[in-house]
């Protein structure tokens, strides 16, 4: 009898730790359960917050080449650019009807898209769109904002949370049409946005104390006592063409470092005096001798954009925006403007009448200021049709040669 009282004694003791344990391990093993739930949840919320600026960068990129199809399309200009295109971003239309590219990528889709995913997680997701922002960022750069409230909650484990996330991209405008030329051209005329390489300032390369003739040409560089035959087609580059005058008179046109005085063989196309030429100018260089500033100019940087229709920033000339818009030079809403050359050639094969006595800087021509003609020696046939307004030849470094 004592055995089994004993044992009911013992067994009175362990039940009550035995539940006491049980349970601990209940509530321990719940505990375990939200956790990782909300170690889910905060995952979740992390990755929908880095999709929406992976969103917000392809959305962008596409409603601004969308904005410029339909500017071409209709041959019209957008009256709202910026409406327009957070329009476009939201529902995938223009003025309520679907528009390329971003007719099946907009963020009402993306929202459909990421509840979905939602729900397959468990998870309960609602969505309140609170703004779309469109401004330049820079001359070559749109900023795109959006703004949502997202309600995320989890009602088995009895939690969620409430948040407001901003989705941001800078686009880059490079490489997508200009919508002011086919607005300006019936369509006929197209300029892709590409940024110049260097900068607009021309500058020459050095100043001699004599000078005759205007002359263009590829720099020929080398010492006088290694100079024993001419060509004809280069300029050459020298520190004296003492004792050698009639090599020197062989070429196209000559740039001394010394020689006071210009030598007769050389008149008519010579700068000397030029001291450190043979440093300041590479070999091969395309220059200009120009003799009423009696300096060299490289004018490739000009040339270059105005061969290639390359684009500058501007305080004057027409943003982006403003360019969907039809304006032809800055907005104070929109603070980064551009500015390109206007190929008068182009526009002349294109069959559009051109103006050959305005500036052909974009936002002067289209407003019918006049410009002029600058010395350039034959430098390139560009300068052919090439004019630019005293007020901007000072901005290109060309305000001496007009």
């Amino acid at each position: 009898m004592k055995g089994i009282f004993y044992s009911v004694m013992i067994a009175l003791v362990l039940i009550p730790i035995l539940s006491l344990v049980v349970f601990h391990s209940q509530i321990k093993a719940e505990n375990v359960d939200i956790s990782i739930r909300a170690n889910e949840l905060n995952y979740f919320i992390g990755s929908m917050e880095t999709d929406l600026n992976k969103f917000a960068e392809i959305g962008g990129k596409r409603a601004l080449i969308s904005a410029v199809s339909e500017v071409v399309t209709i041959g019209a200009n957008l009256e709202d650019a910026q409406a327009a295109i957070a329009e476009m971003v939201e529902y995938g239309t223009m003025n309520g009807n679907p528009a390329p590219l971003v007719d099946t990528n907009n963020l009402q889709i993306w929202e459909d898209d990421v509840k979905t995913i939602a729900q397959n997680s468990g998870f309960d997701l609602n969505f309140t769109t609170l703004g779309i922002g469109v401004t330049q960022n820079s001359s070559f750069e749109i900023l795109l904002t959006i703004n949502l409230t997202f309600n995320i909650s989890d009602t088995d484990a009895n939690m969620g949370i409430v948040r407001n996330v901003t989705g941001t991209s800078i686009i880059s405008i490079e490489n997508i049409e200009d919508p002011l030329f086919p607005l300006k051209s019936y369509g006929r005329v197209t300029r892709l946005i590409v940024k110049s390489n260097s900068s607009k300032e021309t500058e020459y390369l050095v100043q001699g104390t004599n000078s005759s003739g205007f002359v263009s040409g590829n720099a020929f560089v080398i010492n006088s006592t290694d100079l024993t035959t001419s060509y004809p087609t280069m300029i050459l580059v020298t520190d004296t063409v003492a004792g050698k005058e009639a090599i020197a008179a062989g070429f196209k046109g000559v740039v001394s470092e010394g020689d006071t005085l210009i030598p007769p063989e050389i008149w008519g196309k010579a700068i000397t005096g030029a001291s450190g030429a043979r440093q300041n100018i590479a070999n091969n260089t395309k220059i200009y001798l120009d003799e009423t500033t009696r300096k060299v100019w490289d004018l490739g940087n000009l040339t270059s954009d105005l061969n290639n229709g390359y684009y500058h920033n501007s305080s004057v000339g027409a943003s982006f925006l403003d360019r969907l818009e039809g304006n032809t030079t800055l907005s104070p809403k929109y603070k980064y403007g551009l500015e390109t050359f206007i190929n008068l050639e182009e526009f002349s094969i294109a069959g559009v009448p051109v103006a050959t006595t305005k500036s052909c800087l974009d936002h002067r021509y289209w407003n019918d200021i006049d410009g002029s003609a600058i010395r350039n020696g034959n430098y390139d046939p560009v300068f052919n049709w090439f004019k630019i307004d005293t007020s901007y030849a000072d901005d290109y470094g060309i305000d001496e040669l007009d």
